[in-house]
């Protein structure tokens, strides 16, 4: 088929193709009337930022300002709220008698609400941002009424959610921060009553033990030093008391000797014992002198120690074979019968004698006082040994307190720690509470009130119209195709010659009469203005 042939195709089925364009144009006009008008009221809310900086006071809010937004818009598009705003409007009437409730609340957060993302305004920080509400509806006053209502709602509940999640903030940290001072007194309490117990056995006492563990012994040392000074001294005087009292038992021998005629040769011999054994007497105090002074530089091992001490015990040795001797030969006297003469009932006491028994009597004293002195000493050295052993316990023991201190000191400061910071996190809390009390923190306001739409957004009659002339002007050329296709009779001198291979002569028209095509041509006409009539009538009605 040529140009010419479809040409002829639709000169021949032209009715077949107008008829559903016309029918695509009366349709999609009447729907386009039918539509009803859509109206979109819109407002724009802008995100205020804190007035107070953040390095001054941290914000309680832990989500980010799109999804607070998001959240928020959430409790405002929930279905108690939407049910209440469309009673309060009025709106839905045609669906809410055909349909239940949750369709149309679905409807209407679906379809109608938009509430855009936050954008960042030009030349503003990217918190300071805004983002747009929109409420689709076919009375734009009502559209106008709702989004003014959904704009106050998101307002009032972002500052409900402010002071709601400081306020929250604020009594976790408080209920937090008693836990950790309850927790903290406990530990404190433990650590305390752990230093009672073990006064004298912490870790940090341990220099202190041994500077008085070394203090006690060194005092200790001294001690022993001066009771050994005490008891050389001691033996010193010891000597010479008993040297003070042979002089003085020979002077008063002496005297009873004198005092009596057949004594002279006694008197001789206890005298010549007495001077024996008081020589011996001062050789015995000198070598224990030389000894005790040897003991104080060297050990007990040292030769000239062992020298002393040997020549020391000879000399008493030799002491109290005299003393022995002395006393077997006054056994003996005694033991002869008495002499005729009478012995003087008493010696008289000469000034030298009377000097020996004072001075006697002071060495007793000073022996007395010398043997006090060391008692003393001996109850200090007690008294010492007893706290060397007690700071020896308490260094002992100290390795066994130490991991368990360590544990309650590590806890303490955990828990101190702790309590501090949570403490600091009130206090910051409580100044985020109070900035939100005073409207100073991040808040939402109104930039642009909501508009009272002029155009309808929809529908685009325009669009609509074009779109139905389309899709009628495409099925009357599908109804013209299939026509053609199922159509087999010949219709011009082209096809005879395709079907019967011959050669055409000639052809003669088809005659018709007059009344015939005039019929007709007037029956098309009736035909095509009773369309039109009826397509202009819907069109008007509707």
């Amino acid at each position: 088929m040529d140009l010419e042939d479809y040409v002829d195709v639709l000169r021949r089925h032209k009715s077949w193709i107008l008829g559903p364009l016309f029918a695509g144009v009366v349709i999609a006009t009447v729907v386009a009337c039918l539509w009803p008008d859509t109206y979109v009221s819109s407002a724009v809310v802008r995100v205020t930022p804190p007035q107070v900086p953040e390095r001054y006071v941290q914000s309680a809010l832990n989500q980010m300002l799109n999804e607070r937004i998001n959240s928020i818009a959430q409790q405002v598009l929930s279905r108690s709220t939407l049910i209440n705003i469309i009673q309060t409007f009025d709106l839905y009437e045609r669906d809410r008698r055909r349909l239940p409730m949750e369709d149309v609340v679905d409807r209407m957060r679906s379809k109608d609400i938009s509430i855009g993302m936050v954008s960042s305004m030009q030349g503003q920080a990217a918190r300071a941002g805004a983002f747009p509400v929109n409420f689709r509806y076919e009375d734009r006053y009502k559209a106008q009424k709702v989004t003014q209502e959904i704009v106050s709602r998101l307002i009032s509940e972002n500052t409900r959610a402010q002071l709601g999640a400081t306020q929250n903030t604020t009594e976790f940290l408080t209920e937090e921060v008693q836990k950790a001072k309850t927790r903290l007194d406990q530990i404190e309490q433990s650590l305390t009553t752990f230093r009672i117990k073990n006064a004298g056995r912490l870790p940090d006492e341990r220099s202190m033990n041994f500077s008085a563990l070394q203090g006690t012994e060194s005092r200790i040392a001294a001690i022993n030093s001066a009771i050994q000074r005490i008891n050389q001294e001691k033996l010193m005087l010891e000597a010479q008391m008993r040297l003070q009292r042979e002089q003085f038992n020979q002077a008063v021998a002496a005297g009873a000797a004198a005092a009596t005629a057949g004594g002279a040769r006694e008197a001789v011999k206890t005298r010549v014992a007495n001077e024996r054994l008081v020589a011996l007497e001062r050789e015995i105090l000198g070598a224990e002198q030389i000894l005790a002074r040897l003991r104080e530089q060297y050990k007990e091992t040292y030769p000239d120690v062992q020298r002393v001490k040997t020549n020391l015990e000879a000399l008493q040795r030799q002491r109290e074979q005299l003393i022995k001797r002395e006393e077997e030969a006054q056994a003996a006297e005694a033991a002869k019968p008495a002499p005729a003469k009478p012995v003087p009932s008493s010696v008289p006491m000469t000034r030298e004698m009377q000097a020996m028994q004072i001075s006697l009597k002071q060495m007793e004293t000073l022996v007395q006082a010398k043997t006090n002195e060391a008692q003393d000493y001996a109850s200090e050295l007690v008294r010492l040994n007893g706290q060397v052993r007690e700071f020896q316990n308490r260094i002992g023991s100290t390795p066994m307190a130490d991991q368990e201190f360590s544990t309650l000191s590590r806890d303490y400061e955990s828990a101190k720690m702790e309590y501090q910071q949570l403490l600091a996190k009130q206090s910051d809390a409580k100044r985020g509470q109070e900035v939100e009390r005073r409207n100073q923190g991040e808040s939402l306001e109104l930039l642009d009130a909501a508009s009272l739409p002029v155009e309808p957004v929809e529908p685009k009659r325009a669009q609509i119209i074009g779109v139905g002339a389309a899709l009628g002007l495409f099925l009357g050329l599908m109804l013209v195709g299939a026509r053609e296709m199922k159509d087999t009779t010949l219709k011009n001198l082209k096809d005879v010659q395709a079907y019967t291979q011959l050669t055409v002569l000639g052809s003669i028209p088809l005659l018709e009469e007059d009344i015939v095509v005039k019929r007709r041509k007037r029956l098309t006409m009736l035909a095509w203005s009773t369309a039109i009539l009826v397509g202009i009538l819907v069109i008007l009605l509707a």
